[in-house]
């Protein structure tokens, strides 16, 4: 439960903007109840470049997409070719990873899940209807709701026509580490996909391999990058920074895991 709190902690502590701000926080304290008014100027200075950098899309863009790139979308000739090579009926599951809740439930529930959640869920249909009597692995334990996202994500996939019978929920991870931990117990002797963001998928494949699990991979929402150089790529701007923060927080997820040994 600490290293849980402290690894969520440390990510928040770590994206873009909070770490840009703490350096420029540092830089005013310096300059303003000390004597180091060199280096206080330089932190200021630093955080603000920082900060600007990092929200400029055509920069945090192709960082986000070093990882996006390591994996292919599992589109409709891969399916075929996937199909010949193993046999169709021996690729039964697919398995979901969950993105998040809103933690909202007054809204429509399909809105209670995530962008992330409802992508991946959605590439998760998709695929259970072009494999037939495959079933749907969705997992996803407590995090801060009530439900868990296991759970959640069941209901909505039931609203698409996904039937109930054909789902299997895994409720105990609480974190991207702990899939592998218990969707084995869950897993026959086939093949099975994976489906999670793109830019998530490097670390996810990883914990997997190091339980000896192999799956197929199955990214979903990649960056649309436009081919297009428009002006507003080369200013300042939220999506930007939000790519950056995705990056940042695969980048420090996967060293988290290299450092514990999970991967």
């Amino acid at each position: 439960m600490e290293m849980f709190l402290l690894k969520k902690v440390l990510g928040e502590a770590l994206a873009p903007l909070p770490l840009c701000l703490g350096i420029v926080a540092i830089g005013i304290f310096l300059l303003w109840f000390t004597r180091k008014k060199n280096q206080g100027k330089a932190f200021v200075t630093g955080g603000f470049l920082f900060l600007a950098l990092l929200s400029i899309e055509s920069v945090s863009g192709p960082l986000l997409q070093t990882l996006e790139s390591q994996y292919a979308p599992l589109k409709s000739s891969s399916i075929h070719k996937l199909s010949v090579a193993t046999g169709e009926s021996k690729i039964s599951q697919i398995v979901v990873l969950a993105g998040g809740l809103t933690g909202d439930p007054t809204l429509p529930l399909h809105l209670q899940i995530l962008n992330s959640s409802r992508e991946r869920l959605l590439e998760g249909i998709r695929l259970y209807r072009l494999f037939p009597n495959s079933q749907l692995i969705l997992t996803g334990g407590l995090g801060f709701s009530s439900d868990p996202e296991a759970t959640v994500l069941s209901r909505v996939a039931q609203t698409y026509g996904v039937k109930k019978s054909d789902l299997i929920l895994e409720v105990q991870s609480r974190d991207t580490k702990d899939h592998p931990l218990y969707v084995p117990a869950l897993l026959n002797d086939g093949p099975f996909i994976l489906v999670t963001s793109a830019y998530h998928m490097p670390r996810a494949m990883k914990l997997f391999a190091k339980h000896q699990l192999f799956p197929i991979p199955a990214p979903i929402g990649h960056w649309k990058r436009s081919n297009s150089f428009g002006i507003d790529r080369i200013f300042p701007s939220n999506s930007g920074l939000r790519l950056a923060d995705l990056a940042m927080h695969e980048y420090l997820g996967i060293a988290w895991a290299w450092l514990q040994g999970q991967i």
